[in-house]
């Protein structure tokens, strides 16, 4: 089954459905990661790694932002522990944004599936996911969405660090900014059409701005700033724009 259809129960509620709907639509977001994906293959060679290690550390870690802090880490000669803890206080956003997540998809799904999901959720195919207009989500679709993305980070990570010794040093440089510009092209066109993305979007832009430019949080570990800011962020929206009433305006 495809695209959208409704779930059998007596609630009638729509369910954004299907493999091959989520695949494409998380192609364009496989298309932007491919950027990303170079320069952190290229960073990877840069810091010593090797090609397995460099592949090992896209399938598994995959995610963007930890992987370019935990190389540059890597090159500045940071102690195993060090990287480990920098990384994983960077990552705790996505615990809130699977709690959130799991709350839409269809009632049922197994442990397994839904570890799944959360595991190659990133902050664009979040993005995504929480733009479909449908209440539900089906495993399914979120494992079209997801997987599409991740073979393409892997893919690009490899061919940046076998593309290094062809590819002009400005056009390197350049890539780095790649993931920015992919995930700011995802959340505007949902930010002109929604008002409570807009006022979450802005709440967190000007926390963030806060925390950076206050002299007092000016020694605030990177991570802990950006769970600061999403967190009351999203902890302003639930309060001005309860899902329940969101729900009841469709």
């Amino acid at each position: 089954m495809d695209a959208v259809k409704e779930t059998a129960d007596s609630n009638n509620v729509q369910v954004a459905m299907g493999f091959g709907y989520g695949l494409r639509t998380g192609t364009p977001i496989a298309v932007g990661y491919i950027p990303s994906a170079v320069a952190c293959g290229i960073l990877c060679k840069t810091a010593g790694l090797t090609a397995f290690e460099s592949l090992f550390m896209s399938l598994v870690v995959f995610a963007g932002a930890s992987q370019f802090v935990a190389l540059n880490l890597i090159m500045i000669g940071s102690s195993f522990p060090e990287i480990v803890l920098a990384t994983a206080v960077l990552n705790m956003r996505h615990i809130m944004m699977s709690s959130s997540l799991a709350r839409r998809l269809v009632p049922g799904i197994g442990a397994l599936k839904k570890s799944w999901i959360c595991f190659e959720l990133t902050d664009e195919s979040f993005s995504i996911a929480s733009m479909q207009k449908e209440p539900r989500l089906a495993p399914e679709f979120m494992f079209g969405l997801n997987i599409v993305g991740h073979i393409s980070w892997v893919s690009g990570t490899l061919l940046g660090f076998y593309g290094t010794s062809v590819m002009p040093q400005n056009v390197q440089d350049s890539m780095g900014i790649a993931l920015y510009a992919l995930f700011l092209g995802l959340l505007l066109p949902s930010v002109r059409k929604s008002r409570p993305a807009f006022v979450v979007a802005a709440a967190g832009m000007a926390l963030s701005a806060l925390i950076k430019w206050t002299p007092y949080f000016a020694g605030l570990n990177r991570g802990i700033a950006i769970m600061t800011a999403t967190g009351i962020a999203a902890l302003i929206g639930a309060l001005l724009f309860p899902l329940d009433k969101r729900r009841s305006a469709r």
